[in-house]
């Protein structure tokens, strides 16, 4: 199913999105302070038609900026969707990232059945997560968009 087939009612579901940068909006082998733009370009430009997803940043640069200063790599009307960030954790697990993301959910009273990650490390999340895996060396390009609509459709399906 493709995003123009999706019916939704914008309020009564949303989809948090938790978002990693290097590998998906920064190829591992480009300048390690800012994103690559045309990552950024088509992560923006997948993310415009869905108004009820919501992003979480939970990329490890927000160990190091503020949730302000984050927002400031993006266009406004999507900096504007930029929810909060991923707790960091005193224990580490060996699914770091999906700790941090359940520890996020729970902390804002979210249910467990609707969100995604983008992200370019399985390592960091158990095999059945609900993941979107990009490859660091491309970064989120048009294949990703479209994976990204189609799990969006099939969980406005269900």
């Amino acid at each position: 199913m493709r995003l123009s087939q999706v019916e939704y009612e914008p309020s009564s579901v949303s989809i948090l999105l938790f978002l990693d940068f290097d590998g998906v909006l920064r190829r591992l082998s480009s300048d390690p302070s800012q994103f690559d733009a045309d990552c950024l370009e088509n992560f923006e430009s997948a993310l415009r038609p869905l108004p009820f997803v919501e992003v979480v940043i939970s990329s490890t640069w927000r160990l190091a900026l503020s949730l302000t200063e984050l927002r400031r790599f993006f266009s406004p009307d999507i900096a504007d969707r930029i929810v909060g960030v991923t707790p960091e954790l005193s224990e580490r697990s060996r699914h770091a990232r999906y700790g941090e993301i359940q520890a996020y959910l729970k902390d804002h009273d979210v249910g467990n059945d609707c969100w995604v990650a983008i992200d370019d490390d399985p390592t960091h999340f158990p095999k059945n997560a609900p993941v979107l895996f990009t490859d660091p060396n491309t970064g989120f390009d048009a294949e990703c968009a479209t994976r990204l609509w189609d799990y969006v459709a099939k969980l406005y399906t269900l």
